[in-house]
This record gives C-alpha cells, structure tokens and sequence, in this order.
C-alpha cells in the first residue's frame, strides 16, 4: 500500500506543479510517517486534496514546504481522525466544460426539462449547466460528424452554449477531436437534488471558505471562478440531501418532482466510493433507468473504461478523466477540465 500510495502523490506532485508549487511540495513532502498514518484511513480517504485540505484546517501553512509533516508528527491521530471523515471537495466547475455538451444532446433527446441529481457534489456548483456560458477554443482539426476532416486554425473559438440566464458563469477550454456542435437550445433543467455526507449551504456564514479548503493557495483565477458559481447555484439553489452512494441514490432521485426527466451528475465523486459500492451505484443507475453524466477518473469505471477506443493512455494527464454519458465515453480531458479531446458525438 505505502508504495501504491507514494506513487500517488508523487504522480500528483508532477501534474499540479505548474499550478502549484506549494501543493506539489507538499505532495513530494510525504514521507514513511505520513504514508504511516495514511495507512490507517481508508483508501479512498488518501487523495492529496483531501490530506491538504484536512492538514490547512489544522494549521499548516502551505507555503512551507515542511509543515505537512509537522502536522503529522505533531498531530497524527487528529489528522487521521478528520482524515477518515472528511469530505473536503474542491467542487471545481472547470469540470463542466466536459459536461455542458452532454447536457445539451440529452436535453435535445427529452421533451421534459431535465431533473438533476448532483451526487456528491458539495455546494453544488457543477449543478449549474444551464448557468454556463460556453466557448470551446479549438486547438486542432476537428473532424466531422460525417469523418471528413477539417483543418482549423487554433484561435477559432466556437459558442457550445449560452447560460439561461444570469448570474451565470463563463468558461473556456482547448479541446479537439470530434467536438460536437453547438447546443441547438439552452439546458432547461426543471429541479436540482444535491446530495452529498455533508452538502455545504452556500448561504450560511463562512460556507465559501470551507469550500475552498482543498484549493491550491496560489489558484487564486480558480477561486474567482468559484464565487461566480456560487452566486449562480445560489440563485436557483438545489434541495441539499444529506446521504452516501449508492445507498441514499433513491432517497435523491425520489426527491426529484414528476414531469422531469431524471439525470444522476458526478464529477470526481467517484474516486471516493470503495470499488464494490461503485459497482452498486452502477448497477443501481441501470436498475432506476435513469441518465447518468460522469466526469470521472479514467479506469475506474470498468464499464466505461471498455467504450475508450484503442490509444487511451490513462497515465496521459490531458487523459486523466473521461466524460461520459449513459455510461458510454465521449471525451477525455486533464484533471480539471480545461483541456477537451472528444471521442464521440453525443448527440448521434
């Protein structure tokens, strides 16, 4: 496990670097001791935004590179405590750029608004599609949905969606591959159901900051970008479900009001469920015939993982997710979003 697990972080070191020196410093920082103390938490509790996250609460500073290990020397059954219990997620709605075309073809397919359950999604700014004001910035040919390929120049920017209204947030991201068209109308999403082990209330005193806990220091465009989405999900704000996958799925798609059609929404949420009872979420998913949306990390879904075509290389960082809709891959991209190569056309 500890060589699994320095691997981990020292995998995560290499991919954060350029956003982050501090984190990666900290990453490159875990030494026998904490890879001890990770040992005693589960593993899908040893995530590094998790560990920083719970370390910041605790009192380290991330500008010094050894105060990740003080924190363990000095308070290591408090940090495996907070460590086994919490929940901290970065909640980035970068992760949407991925998502909102997929929003888009299911809504083109139904004639009712969409009913959303965002499971495991925190504060709910990934709950927002509708709110997302779109631009894909092409990086490479993009080849149509006919195979014929056509050269584009890397500053043609395309529209793939306007938010419905505002407050609303604006992202741009490079992708390639078989971008799919633009939306041929707006998302209309009817009810939203968040449901998370602790839902943050973005309303209430100080729920900003706990939310961005796990946020690199120095990523401060990341944390404007969030407050944008927190005064969007806070205009229409979801009902907040307090509940694990795949046990409490029900409970959250029976709170969804007759006349939607039902989509379950992770992003990232995965990774944190424990093998067996994300297969139950799966299978619980097809059971419900229910839509499903996923911005998860490659290879973690076996389903999902046989739809990648040939030359998916999960160890690639511009392949570290893979989107998905109805449990087929339509896109992979880097951790957060910000870099799109499509696969497929959701909307054939």
């Amino acid at each position: 496990m500890s060589t699994d697990t320095a691997a981990r972080y020292a995998a995560y070191a290499e991919r954060i670097a350029p956003e982050s020196p501090s984190y990666a410093a900290w990453a490159r920082s875990v030494d026998d001791g904490l890879l001890a103390l990770l040992a005693q938490v589960p593993e899908q509790q040893r995530q590094p935004e998790l560990l920083f996250a719970v370390a910041r609460r605790l009192g380290a500073d991330p500008s010094d590179p050894g105060a990740l290990r003080t924190v363990g020397r000095e308070a290591g059954p408090t940090l495996v405590a907070a460590l086994t219990t919490a929940t901290v997620q970065a909640n980035d709605p970068r992760r949407l750029a991925p998502v909102v075309p997929l929003f888009a073809a299911l809504a083109a397919r139904v004639s009712r608004p969409l009913g959303l359950v965002d499971a495991g999604g925190a504060a709910g700014l990934c709950s927002i599609p509708d709110r997302v004001t779109l631009d894909y910035r092409i990086v490479d040919g993009v080849r149509t949905a006919d195979g014929v390929s056509e050269t584009t120049r890397p500053e043609t920017v395309l529209r793939m969606h306007t938010a419905v209204a505002e407050p609303a947030v604006g992202l741009v991201a490079d992708v390639g591959g078989r971008v799919p068209p633009p939306a041929s109308a707006p998302i209309r999403i009817g009810s939203r159901v968040l449901l998370d082990p602790n839902p943050i209330d973005l309303a209430a005193p100080e729920a900003f900051d706990r939310l961005v806990e796990a946020v690199p220091p120095e990523a401060t465009d990341r944390t404007a970008l969030m407050r944008e989405a927190a005064r969007a999900a806070l205009a229409e704000p979801p009902d907040r479900i307090r509940g694990t996958l795949p046990g409490d799925l029900d409970r959250a798609l029976d709170a969804l009001p007759d006349g939607c059609e039902p989509v379950v929404l992770t992003t990232g949420t995965l990774v944190y469920v424990p093998g067996a009872d994300r297969q139950r979420f799966v299978d619980r998913i097809r059971e419900r015939s229910v839509h499903w949306i996923a911005l998860e990390r490659t290879g973690i879904l076996s389903g999902v993982a046989a739809t990648l075509p040939d030359g998916v290389d999960p160890s690639d960082p511009d392949a570290f997710a893979t989107a998905s809709l109805d449990g087929v891959a339509m896109a992979v991209s880097d951790p957060f979003g910000t870099r799109v190569r499509w696969l497929r056309d959701p909307n054939l």
